[in-house]
């Protein structure tokens, strides 16, 4: 037991984000709490990572306690030591971030609908559209399959009404009866 009171506060340091690492791996966040800060307009408004997220301060934690008590052992003196171990926690940290980005964030699939394209095709009335009313249809395409849409008519279209896509207006589109 007199050996963990010998132990370097680095390697203190690494044990304890490395449980860290570990809770979150378990629970996938601590008990439902988002630590993600929104930088500069990322975050999770766009899809984005945070580089600020816990996953990688957990790991920056670790690698800077593991890195520290390497250099420590080697003798790099007191200054060194944690300018090195800061460095290579960055690189591991960023290689994190990289990461998490290429895995979570690209490999998902688009959700936003270029309207323009949906233009000429076939849909059917889920919710009446009346004039100066919006109402709601749905249009299937092969890239994204079902599509709720806003759509705006210059006539009556009850429910189960087929229609045709002819143009957008502002975030709805414009249809007319098949």
């Amino acid at each position: 037991m007199a050996w963990l009171l010998g132990l370097s506060p680095y390697t203190w340091i690494m044990i304890a984000f490395m449980a860290l690492l570990f809770l979150v791996m378990i629970l996938g966040d601590i008990g439902g709490i988002d630590f993600d800060h929104d930088l500069g307009g990322g975050g999770d408004i766009d899809g984005g990572v945070s580089p600020l997220s816990l996953p990688i301060m957990a790991s920056f934690g670790a690698a800077f306690g593991g890195f520290g008590t390497i250099f420590e052992y080697l003798q790099y003196g007191p200054v060194l030591t944690p300018i090195l171990a800061a460095a290579c926690a960055a690189l591991v940290g960023a290689g994190m971030y990289v990461l998490m980005l290429n895995v979570f964030v690209k490999t998902q699939a688009e959700t936003k609908v270029d309207l323009e394209t949906l233009v000429g095709y076939k849909g059917q009335v889920l919710v009446p559209v009346r004039p100066g009313q919006p109402g709601q249809i749905v249009v299937v395409t092969e890239a994204r399959g079902r599509t709720l849409l806003q759509a705006v008519a210059d006539q009556e279209i009850t429910t189960d009404e087929h229609v045709i896509v002819e143009s957008v207006v502002g975030n709805s589109v414009k249809v007319h009866k098949v």
